[in-house]
């Protein structure tokens, strides 16, 4: 072979690498410096520390939370638990399936990398662990829409049937079906019945998904009031966020090896920038403290 084919060839060899390399990392270098350094800080967090004849007292592992400007590039304290939450499949795959509505889908997120899903999967690849995650959020799904997904989608089934870990967003929407059907005429009474109905709903999903799987570790995670954006005047809406929260800490009590995310809180700091154009879903900046979140219950 000449030295101009052996060029060539080496050449176009080093373009594919780099081409190749290029389209894994396009999620990450489609954030800005700000939010890298923040998913950097969350990956160092769950990345094992190596010490010499050194143990870190329980003291010098805490860190005190503050606000949500003190925190901006402060990973939050993820212990040991979570290394351990993963190390039984140190050699094996972890597969991690979330569903439900548009938060889980990731609507709103400016970098267009999934919401929390995507922060939690390029946070988890640090670990010594083969961690894929399938996300199964669509946009508008309230409970009854979500349980004829669970019916009549065969590859979200069997997605749930291999999964170690299942993470449910679910709720919001139904609360949205009652504002826009009584919206000239809003009683709190609507939304108790409707309360009921949910209830029931979210216990059918919980029933099916553990007909599909029985070990899998479940994270429902809470509702936040994004409605008060559009409905000030409706005061008892935080109310009704509550009772409904009360609802699925109390189904997630009632199932094993299941566990309720509470985001609520993220989301009362009204200085704080963290919904996207809609007033409705969360930024990158909300998800991401979403994905805080759900790490400190990965355990």
């Amino acid at each position: 072979m000449t030295k101009k084919k052996w060029f060539i060839l080496i050449s176009s060899t080093l373009i594919t690498a780099i081409a190749v390399f290029a389209i894994l990392q396009l999620p990450y270098f489609q954030l800005n410096s700000e939010q890298r350094e923040k998913e950097e800080a969350l990956r160092e967090q769950i990345t094992p520390e190596e010490t010499e004849n050194e143990e870190e007292t329980p003291e010098e592992s805490e860190e005190v939370m503050g606000d949500v400007e003190e925190q901006e590039n402060t990973p939050i304290a993820v212990d040991e638990d979570l290394e351990n939450t993963f190390e039984f499949a140190s050699e094996e795959d972890v597969d991690i399936v979330a569903l439900g509505d548009s938060l889980t889908q990731g609507v709103g997120d400016d970098t267009d990398q999934g919401g929390y899903v995507g922060i939690l999967d390029r946070t988890l690849q640090v670990l010594d662990t083969n961690v894929h995650f399938q996300n199964f959020g669509k946009r508008g799904n309230r409970t009854d829409q979500l349980l004829h997904r669970l019916e009549e989608e065969p590859a979200l089934a069997e997605a749930l049937e291999e999964a170690d870990m299942i993470i449910i967003t679910i709720g919001a929407n139904d609360i949205m079906q009652v504002l826009k059907e009584n919206i000239m005429d809003l009683e709190i009474s609507y939304f108790n019945e409707e309360q009921t109905s949910y209830e029931e709903r979210l216990h059918e999903i919980f029933d099916t998904i553990r007909s599909l799987n029985e070990d899998a570790s479940i994270y429902l995670l809470g509702i936040f009031n994004p409605f008060k954006n559009y409905f000030e005047d409706i005061p008892e809406l935080d109310q009704i966020v509550l009772n409904w929260n009360d609802i699925g800490r109390e189904i997630v009590s009632e199932n094993e090896n299941s566990t309720f995310v509470p985001i609520d809180d993220l989301f009362d700091d009204d200085a704080a920038d963290l919904f996207a154009k809609d007033n409705f879903h969360p930024n990158y900046d909300g998800y991401y403290l979403m994905a805080e979140r759900i790490l400190e219950y990965f355990n």
